[in-house]
């Protein structure tokens, strides 16, 4: 009797364990997976300009003093938005894109208010895009409301005029953003989302607001905007913790095997790039004296075509993501930056007779380029065309921090004129665009190794280089009155990469 009294007691013990239900731990709904969607919101921030003012002639050192236009800015923004998640545990890792077009202007009555003619000017931000980071924590009690950090680079088309001459260009620049958001996942495949972003489009120059002179402008902008999101695919799977504990004697999962190209991947590179071979400079006539061919020799001389060309090596890193569209292609995105060390010169010395006297003008010019450094954030599309090689075909956004500067004198030996000099510059992050192919080969089960060109062009500038003159009264040329040129330079930031790199799969 005392034994069955045990065993029922026993076996009493053992079914309500057995039936007692585990403690609920609540699990996060996937962020895992690409989504696209649109948002829109208001900017507001503000935006500079300034030139160097206008030479007195002849005295090619004087301006009027220097001209500036400090004004607010502000607008609505609208666009599209594409990004992709990847999520461990309670963190989610993504990146994303967008491009906006923006109402984001503002402009001032008196710009230039320290000179003799005070005047408008205005900028206007006609588009917006941004590439980010985001690392987010998925918070709640279902884990659904995701909050995030966000930072990367932001590309604008920024406009400014001004109403001295008038005058007005167009440039597009890179800069940068960081910001904060907060998203929720309200339905199956929808989610929603509240962000703010601070954007830093730098200063460089935009325009001549009169020949020789040039413009500069900057823009920062503070945006908040609301957007929602469509995953594709069906809902993700609840995300794995980062560490999982293994029951005892229990048999390990049979390896599945994937595809080798699929999924993320980071590595480094190292290569060649080059520049354009040529750099122009010109210059017009602002001033003419009494005996007219004088300022038209001046700007004959300071006109002058340099082979500026020549490439260097370049290092950096990339990563990107692949997504198997089928077993033989894929759609990829692929960002890097790379280091360079590009910089070329040119030097020439011109002769420009002066037609009915005895004098010519020598014009010295001697000018530079540089790229400090080139990125790119591009789509890629490729073939599997055995299981370990891989070809592609590439395109999208570049962007680089470029520079350039021109240093122009003039004399005419024998006429009593004196030496006359100008000098200018131009520094700016440019944004552009970038195409190639390239192939890449699977060595080892995580790693490869690529060859890629790539054709890179951020645009060209045509920057104020300074004006300069004489009076023709006291020397020995011909009439009276002041005799003066405005001079610029032409400079393209396009050439070609050819590099190698090495990449680590994640896979």
């Amino acid at each position: 009797m005392k034994r069955a009294i045990v065993a029922a007691t026993l076996l009493a013990t053992c079914a309500s364990g057995a039936l007692a239900a585990p403690p609920v731990v609540p699990v996060a709904p996937g962020w895992t997976g690409t989504y696209g969607g649109v948002s829109g919101g208001y900017g507001w921030g503000s935006s500079n300009q300034t030139d160097p003012g206008i030479p007195a002639l002849p005295i090619p050192t004087s301006t009027e003093g220097t001209a500036d236009g400090h004004y607010s800015v502000s607008g609505g923004a609208l666009g599209a938005t594409l990004g992709s998640n990847w999520q461990q545990g309670l963190w989610v890792f993504g990146l994303e894109g967008d491009l906006s077009w923006t109402g984001i202007s503002g402009s001032s009555n008196v710009c230039g208010p320290t000179t003799a003619t005070p005047h408008p000017c205005g900028t206007k931000l006609d588009a917006l895009g941004t590439f980010r980071g985001r690392v987010g924590y998925a918070a709640g009690a279902s884990g659904n409301w995701l909050l995030y950090a966000t930072g990367g680079v932001a590309v604008g088309d920024i406009y400014g005029w001004d109403s001295l001459t008038p005058s007005a260009g167009r440039d597009w620049r890179a800069g940068w953003t960081v910001g904060g958001g907060i998203e929720t996942a309200f339905a199956p495949n929808w989610t929603a989302k509240l962000e703010y972003l601070y954007v830093d489009l730098g200063n460089g120059q935009v325009f001549n607001v009169v020949p020789g002179v040039p413009e500069s402008v900057g823009l920062t902008a503070n945006i908040v905007r609301a957007g929602i999101n469509y995953r594709f695919g069906g809902p993700s799977a609840a995300p794995p913790p980062f560490y999982t504990k293994a029951p005892p004697y229990a048999k390990a999962p049979p390896m599945v095997a994937g595809n080798p190209w699929s999924g993320w991947y980071g590595g480094v590179n190292a290569g060649y790039v080059d520049g354009s071979s040529k750099t122009n400079t010109d210059a017009v006539v602002v001033s003419t004296s009494t005996y007219a061919p004088i300022a038209p020799a001046m700007a004959t001389g300071a006109t002058s075509q340099l082979s500026t060309g020549n490439g260097v090596l370049l290092g950096g890193a990339q990563f990107g993501y692949n997504y198997m569209l089928s077993p033989m292609f894929l759609a990829g995105l692929e960002a890097d930056i790379q280091g360079s060390s590009l910089r070329n010169g040119a030097s020439a010395i011109t002769a420009s007779p002066v037609p009915g006297t005895v004098f010519t003008f020598s014009t010295a010019i001697a000018t530079s380029r540089s790229l400090d450094y080139i990125g790119t954030i591009r789509g890629r599309v490729g073939a599997a065309v055995t299981p370990s090689t891989l070809l592609y075909v590439t395109g999208g956004l570049a962007y680089g921090a470029v520079k350039s500067s021109t240093t122009i004198g003039q004399t005419a030996p024998g006429s009593g004129a004196p030496a006359t000099a100008t000098f200018g510059s131009f520094s700016d992050t440019r944004a552009g665009y970038t195409v190639g192919a390239g192939g890449e080969w699977m060595f080892t089960s995580k790693w490869s190794a690529k060859a890629e060109y790539l054709y890179y062009d951020l645009g060209s500038a045509n920057y104020g280089t300074g004006q300069f003159g004489f009076d023709t009264l006291p020397t020995g040329f011909p009439g009276s009155n002041v005799a003066a040129i405005a001079t610029s330079t032409h400079v393209r930031f396009n050439g070609d990469i050819v590099r190698v790199g090495l990449n680590y799969h994640l896979n």
